[in-house]
């Protein structure tokens, strides 16, 4: 069975990886567990990759752009804005979500939004004050990120966001 469009383009980005990179095929396969044939071919668009297969291609060949331009090509979405992605999902952990992800929640444990607002802004340091700052700009690529997200998925399955979000308000209201 001939691949997709989105696995050709996958199978693209991957190539010209390894090319720019210049690493060795062979080597590549040994790490992975794979012949070089079977390395080539999927290297070339003529064999499947599978989820696990992208993963471990992308871990090896280590470049974050490049974890963004395949997981944007395999779910059809706009590459995200950040990396502050917290599922559980291969890919996310692919572009280095836990470590991330504890820099986020250390930031979070010192600003719990309720207990910063009640503390007056002259009490305030400058070095807290810069921290408060990065994790603002931290929350608002994390939110951009998920708007994002939503469009596309809207977009994709023809929902209208507006009706999503008029229901989500009123299913908020009869919780």
């Amino acid at each position: 069975m001939p691949l997709s469009q989105t696995e050709q383009k996958i199978a693209t980005i991957f190539r010209s990886e390894v090319d720019r990179q210049e690493i060795n095929q062979r080597a590549m396969a040994i790490d992975l567990h794979d012949s070089p044939q079977n390395v080539s071919h999927k290297l070339n668009g003529r064999r499947r990759l599978g989820l696990d297969g992208v993963v471990n291609m992308a871990e090896y060949i280590q470049a974050p752009e490049l974890d963004f331009e395949v997981a944007a090509e395999m779910f059809h979405t706009p590459k995200p804005l950040n990396r502050k992605r917290r599922d559980g999902h291969p890919l996310s952990k692919m572009v280095g979500q836990d470590k991330e992800e504890m820099e986020r929640i250390e930031i979070e444990k010192k600003f719990e939004i309720w207990d910063l607002l009640s503390i007056p802004a002259e009490e305030i340091t400058l070095e807290e004050k810069e921290e408060i700052e990065q994790w603002l700009m931290e929350l608002k690529d994390e939110i951009s990120s998920e708007i994002a997200v939503f469009i596309a998925v809207c977009n994709r399955y023809s929902f209208n966001s507006r009706k999503v979000i008029e229901l989500a308000e009123n299913r908020e209201r009869n919780d």
